[in-house]
């Protein structure tokens, strides 16, 4: 049994968008109480967010070549020991 979908009149209404939109905002943060126990050991969560770069083909080489298998960890080393060397605070 094919079931129709209620369509509004004035579909196109403003106050008809907006009726139908969520007003609230969503919290995605654990609490202890509504965290449950997850098994195994217990990982440092450390907030990280994805940056892409656009590189020259030899520099993208160099990294494959001296990342030890994991490029996000080199390219956070080379971040670092920069920022540490020029006095940049991060």
């Amino acid at each position: 049994m094919k079931t129709r979908k209620k369509i509004l009149p004035d579909i196109d209404s403003l106050d008809a968008v907006i009726s139908k939109g969520k007003a609230t905002i969503e919290d995605t943060k654990r609490t202890p109480e509504t965290t449950k126990r997850s098994r195994g050991r217990p990982k440092s969560r450390v907030k990280k967010i994805q940056c892409p770069f656009y590189l020259p083909e030899d520099i993208v080489e160099a990294i494959a070549d001296n990342c030890r298998g994991n490029k996000s960890v080199f390219a956070e080393e080379v971040f670092k020991f920069y920022f540490d060397r020029n006095g940049i605070e991060y």
